[in-house]
């Protein structure tokens, strides 16, 4: 069964979330956009109405299997089949603290975050996009993912390590399939205006889905080049 063309943004948020779905608005992808609270998806879903563009709201939490298999159903009944885009975008730092004193549970809640939850939805689109030869699998990480850091960062360094190697590893496994899996790895906080503008940092996934770069992953360093201030 061929794909719709409907891009899955899950975290979508006012940030890089948004900027993401504009840019596949604009290749004429009707949008899915998941999150975990409500008024932030709907203020989202009129802003890209306003613009012209189909969208609409999903309720998930990135901790919860069930809600994550709750709002695929509900996708693919909305777009009328599975989507020809997945973007990953979530995310949770919490709980911060030096790593010997992270609480145990909070620290394993926030791995089904930032990484359990991207290979459930990997693990729920892929078959479809496998059989029929197209689709993308996208992820936006950070630098802390390659190099991680300590001193209340520990718990947000794991997450983006571990949700990297999935990707990374589903790119070697799914190698020839004709599914695009792309990695962008923002090595910097993102703001507008900056040189982390999520406006410009948005267009790396647009690459990485149309195949203009052929790497899995894209090492985002701003639109200066220079990478990130130091801590």
């Amino acid at each position: 069964m061929a794909l719709r063309k409907t891009a899955v943004i899950f975290g979508a948020g006012p940030g890089i979330g948004a900027a993401a779905a504009r840019e596949f608005a604009a290749l004429g992808y009707n949008l899915a956009l998941v999150a975990r609270t409500a008024p932030k998806l709907e203020w989202l879903v009129g802003r890209f109405e306003a613009e012209g563009a189909t969208a609409k709201a999903f309720l998930a939490d990135g901790a919860d299997g069930n809600s994550i298999d709750a709002a695929v159903r509900d996708i693919r009944t909305w777009a009328e089949g599975d989507p020809g885009v997945m973007l990953f975008n979530a995310y949770t730092s919490q709980p911060a603290g030096w790593t010997h004193e992270v609480d145990p549970a909070g620290f394993s809640r926030s791995l089904i975050i930032n990484a359990g939850a991207a290979q459930h939805l990997v693990h729920r689109f892929a078959p479809a996009m496998l059989a029929a030869r197209e689709g993308s699998l996208l992820f936006t990480s950070n630098g802390f993912g390659i190099w991680p850091r300590g001193r209340g960062f520990g718990t947000l360094s794991a997450g983006k390590a571990a949700m990297r190697s999935i990707a990374l590893t589903l790119a070697e496994d799914i190698a020839g399939s004709g599914v695009r899996v792309g990695l962008l790895t923002v090595n910097g906080p993102s703001a507008r205006g900056t040189d982390y503008d999520p406006d410009v940092i948005a267009k790396e996934f647009v690459k990485l889905h149309d195949g203009s770069v052929t790497d899995t992953e894209i090492i985002y360093n701003g639109a200066s080049g220079r990478g990130p201030d130091p801590l």
